[in-house]
């Protein structure tokens, strides 16, 4: 049993996409152009470094919602949370934060390097956030002693804007299939 292939074929599971439907979590590559309306449909594969800060980070996650629980704390997390944003009659934004309680919502991260406040790899999923919910929005950034930063994200406008662009720019550049 090779236990790196086991994580690749976990977390490289085939997704089905949608025409029209975009997630939170991408709208930092499609604002920046790693994600481009040509490869909307094809397949990137995760690599093993990919892999694993990805099951590093649910695996936290999924400790800090045992906790929550443990301790009786009101609150949904996962495939309990998606709201659909319609940005226009074509487009959806789908939002899924990790974890919403009654007057805030925590998007989860473990990033590999140390961060102080939100840079914008996050800000864009932060923004869609706040907008589905219409919550504050805090980013829990984990770390290897199972400490969790809480940064505030401060909604913002000309964020809003700017995603909203963004996903109607690629969304009419998409080869329809």
């Amino acid at each position: 049993m090779n236990l790196n292939n086991l994580f690749l074929n976990y977390v490289n599971q085939p997704k089905e996409r949608t025409y029209g439907r975009y997630y939170a979590s991408e709208l930092y590559s499609i604002i920046k152009g790693y994600l481009k309306p040509e490869d909307f449909w094809k397949t990137k594969e995760i690599d093993i470094i990919g892999a694993k800060n990805i099951l590093r980070g649910e695996a936290y996650e999924s400790k800090l919602k045992e906790v929550l629980e443990f301790n009786k704390v009101d609150f949904k997390y996962g495939d309990e949370i998606k709201y659909e944003i319609p940005i226009n009659e074509e487009i959806i934004l789908v939002v899924k934060p990790d974890f919403e309680f009654k007057d805030f919502v925590i998007e989860t991260k473990f990033p590999v390097k140390d961060v102080q406040e939100i840079p914008d790899k996050w800000k864009y999923q932060c923004e869609a956030e706040h907008r589905a919910t219409n919550k504050p929005v805090i980013l829990g950034v984990f770390n290897n002693i199972f400490d969790v930063r809480f940064i505030p994200y401060k909604p913002s406008e000309a964020t809003w804007k700017q995603i909203k662009k963004a996903l109607i720019d690629f969304h009419s550049k998409v080869p329809k299939i």
